[in-house]
This record gives structure tokens, sequence and C-alpha cells, in this order.
């Protein structure tokens, strides 16, 4: 089994020749709940025909990033 780092993939994937396009684009996203500030600044890119997973302990904003895509 092959297992690479993330920026062995994200190395990989620019210098292939037909690299896949980004999808969808999150720069600087931020949440509020009235004062009470949720996420802070998350960027994120999602390529097309790849799978992303966002992973992470409960509570730490997954559903809410999730949410402002819709």
């Amino acid at each position: 089994m092959n297992i690479m780092t993330e920026a062995g993939v994200e190395q990989k994937l620019s210098s292939a020749t037909n690299a896949p396009s980004i999808k969808m684009k999150g720069e600087k996203v931020s949440v509020h709940y009235g004062e009470k500030r949720a996420l802070f600044d998350v960027d994120l890119d999602v390529r097309e025909n790849q799978v992303t997973a966002l992973i992470g302990p409960s509570g730490c904003g997954k559903s809410t990033f999730l949410r402002c895509l819709n």
C-alpha cells in the first residue's frame, strides 16, 4: 500500500497534466451565531471528480461548514 502525505498528494495533483479543476472554492469562510463566532476563516478547495472528506472531532464545525455550502 502506498500512503502519501497531504503535501505529496497536492504536489502530485499539481504536476499531473490533466489535474482536476476546482469545482468549489471556499475562502475565509466565517460563521456567526449572534455574537458567537463558530467558524474562523476556513479555506477549502473541492476538486472536480475527487472525493473530499471533512474529518474532525465533535463540535469542531464540520456540519456548520457544510450548511454554508447549500
